[in-house]
């Protein structure tokens, strides 16, 4: 869901709605009103019909008296009636989406349902003969041996792996919140390869660095932490939401890994996987940011 407009009146913001719903693009109108100041903002539900509604709102700025943004007159009716109050809160998909984000979606779901069974079935990372299939090697050879023997699961599944209580509830607290929030977003499919690819490379970054016993989902997690950082602070039209003291703990933590003082921490992991976030965050907003200033 991403913000396509934003206007300073209710007549021209219900009438680029108008046309948007007469299009058959599934949009919200939501009304904020503070110190006598309104504002009137338009999200698009389906991220592949928002360069369409983008194309249209430029059209609408160039010419908005043009015939064919114009209303009927039952809508005429409707705009001028005291029920457009009624009808901003009916169609405010926007909240409805937020509460919705309450529940993980599918594969953030699976990701933490498979964490918290490999964490019970290796008897919380004592298991050794388990842990050890999910090591990204179980040689100290530093060539990824059973990778290139064909086991090509093997630079992936650390992120499955925590070794006690602490380790797991952090998280997949941040995985639920954070994950949760990006695939509702961004869909299942964007999702799943944004997290292999935070996997891929935060594990690979902490095995060139520390070697292969590590295990966690705290690199992939601050990947995600990364990316929607950048995207609240660069591009807010796309909807997420980050508290600054969470920012605040989160990079506290990060750098407070480094001095040792949690003993051993997949420092690197962590490294590799913020670094891939803050530059697909800042990708992204820039992408959308470009042109539309």
């Amino acid at each position: 869901m991403r913000r396509v407009a934003e206007f300073d009146t209710e007549k021209s913001a219900l009438k680029f709605w108008d046309f948007l719903k007469e299009k058959g693009i599934d949009s919200s109108l939501e009304k904020n009103e503070s110190d006598k100041h309104i504002r009137c903002e338009i999200w698009v539900l389906d991220e592949d019909q928002v360069s369409q509604a983008f194309s249209y709102l430029s059209e609408f700025k160039t010419n908005p008296n043009d015939p064919k943004f114009s209303s009927s007159p039952s809508r005429i009716n409707l705009v001028e009636d005291s029920s457009n109050k009624r009808r901003f809160k009916e169609f405010n998909l926007r909240k409805k989406w937020q509460k919705a984000e309450n529940s993980p979606g599918t594969v953030t779901l699976s990701l933490i349902i498979t964490c918290v069974a490999v964490f019970l079935l290796s008897g919380m990372g004592k298991n050794t003969e388990l842990v050890g299939g999910f090591f990204i090697s179980e040689k100290m050879d530093g060539q990824l041996s059973e990778f290139l023997s064909g086991e090509i699961w093997r630079p992936f599944t650390p992120i499955f792996l925590h070794f006690n209580f602490l380790h797991i509830i952090f998280n997949m607290f941040w995985l639920h919140d954070l994950g949760g929030q990006i695939e509702k977003r961004k869909g299942p499919k964007f999702f799943l390869s944004f997290i292999l690819i935070l996997a891929l490379v935060s594990n690979l970054t902490q095995f060139v660095i520390s070697g292969p016993a590590f295990g966690g989902m705290s690199g992939v997690v601050y990947g995600l932490f990364g990316y929607i950082w950048v995207k609240t602070r660069l591009d807010p039209g796309d909807g997420f939401r980050l508290d600054p003291m969470v920012a605040m703990i989160m990079f506290g933590f990060f750098i407070i890994c480094f001095t040792g003082v949690f003993g051993g921490i997949a420092n690197w992991a962590h490294a590799g996987g913020l670094a891939v976030g803050i530059c697909w965050g800042y990708a992204s907003a820039f992408r959308w940011n470009q042109g539309r200033g």
